[in-house]
C-alpha cells in the first residue's frame, strides 16, 4: 500500500479550511446584516417631535429649546426634504391602514407657554403645521398663552390644538368621574371655545392605564400622545410614543431623531 504524502498537501488542507471557515463567517455577517435591516424596516415609526418651552434660561434644567436652535432645527428639516404633516393626518393614514412615507416629520408643542409664539412664528415661516396641546384652566394664567392667542394662531397658522386636560394631572390616579372630567370634558370645552373640532389628546407625564384608554376612545379622539411611554414598541393610534427635541440636537442628532429609528433603541417606559 502506498501513500502520497506530498509536502504541499497538508498545508494545502489548512488553506483551504481558512477560505472555507472566512466564507461561513461572511455569510453569517451578510445574514445578520440582512436580519438587522429587515428588523429595522418593520419597525420604522414616523417620528414624531415633541416640544414644551422655547425660554432660553430654560435649556439647562427644563426641557426648553431656544429660539434660534428651534429655528436650525426647522432649518434642517427643510433643506433635508422632510415633509412635515398634521398630527391629525398622520393618525388618517394608520387609522386607515394606508401607506405611510419614510420622510413624513409631525411637530407636536405641549402646555401652551406663552414662548411658544415665537416658535409658531417660525412654523409660519416654514409653513410648517403642528399640534399645540393646551391644558385649559392655564390659559390666560401667567407665562401661558391668552384665549386671544390661541384664536390668532389657528386663525393664521397651520397650527391646530389639541387637549392637554382640563388641569395636567397624573391621569391613572383619577376616580372615573374626575378622568372623564379631564379627558372628555377638555375636548368639548376646547371646542366650544376655540369653535374648531379637537382630535388629539397628549397624556400629562405620558402616564396613562387602562381606564384612561377606555375614556379617550368614549370621547371619540382621533388618536393620543404619549412620550416615550408604552409597554411595547408597536404602533398604537391611542399611545403614539413621541421624541423630545432638545437644545442639544445639532444636525447628527436630530438626524437620528428623524430616521424613524430612534424609538427601536430606545426602551419604552412603563405607561404609569
Amino acid at each position: 500500500m502506498k501513500f502520497n504524502l506530498s509536502s504541499n498537501g497538508p498545508r494545502t488542507s489548512i488553506k483551504q479550511v481558512k477560505a472555507f471557515c472566512h466564507r461561513i463567517i461572511l455569510i453569517l455577517l451578510i445574514l445578520i446584516a440582512i436580519t438587522f435591516y429587515a428588523y429595522l424596516y418593520f419597525h420604522y415609526t414616523t417620528p414624531i417631535l415633541m416640544y414644551h418651552s422655547f425660554d432660553e434660561s430654560k435649556t439647562k434644567n427644563f426641557a426648553a429649546v431656544s429660539k434660534d436652535n428651534f429655528y436650525k432645527q426647522m432649518k434642517f428639516i427643510k433643506e433635508k426634504g422632510y415633509k412635515v404633516i398634521p398630527l391629525n393626518d398622520y393618525c388618517c393614514m394608520l387609522k386607515d391602514e394606508n401607506p405611510v412615507p419614510r420622510n413624513l416629520v409631525v411637530i407636536t408643542i405641549d402646555d401652551g407657554y406663552k414662548d411658544n409664539l415665537e416658535a409658531i412664528k417660525i412654523l409660519k415661516d416654514f409653513n410648517f403645521p403642528a399640534t399645540l396641546f393646551v391644558t385649559i384652566n392655564r390659559i390666560g394664567k401667567p407665562e401661558f398663552l391668552t384665549d386671544g392667542d390661541i384664536r390668532s394662531i389657528l386663525k393664521e397658522t397651520r397650527i391646530t390644538i389639541g387637549s392637554h386636560t382640563m388641569t395636567h394631572p397624573e391621569l391613572w390616579k383619577l376616580s372615573d368621574a374626575q378622568l372623564k372630567n379631564e379627558i372628555s370634558d377638555s375636548k368639548y370645552s376646547l371646542e366650544r371655545q376655540f369653535k374648531t373640532k379637537v382630535e388629539t389628546i397628549a397624556y400629562p407625564g405620558g402616564a396613562y392605564d387602562e381606564r384612561t384608554l377606555r375614556e379617550i376612545k368614549n370621547a371619540n379622539y382621533l388618536c393620543a400622545c404619549t412620550t416615550n411611554r408604552g409597554s411595547s414598541k408597536k404602533i398604537d393610534l391611542f399611545s403614539l410614543r413621541r421624541i423630545k427635541a432638545t437644545e442639544h440636537d445639532t444636525n447628527f442628532s436630530l438626524w437620528a431623531k428623524l430616521s424613524g429609528f430612534y424609538n427601536v433603541f430606545k426602551k419604552p417606559k412603563k405607561p404609569h
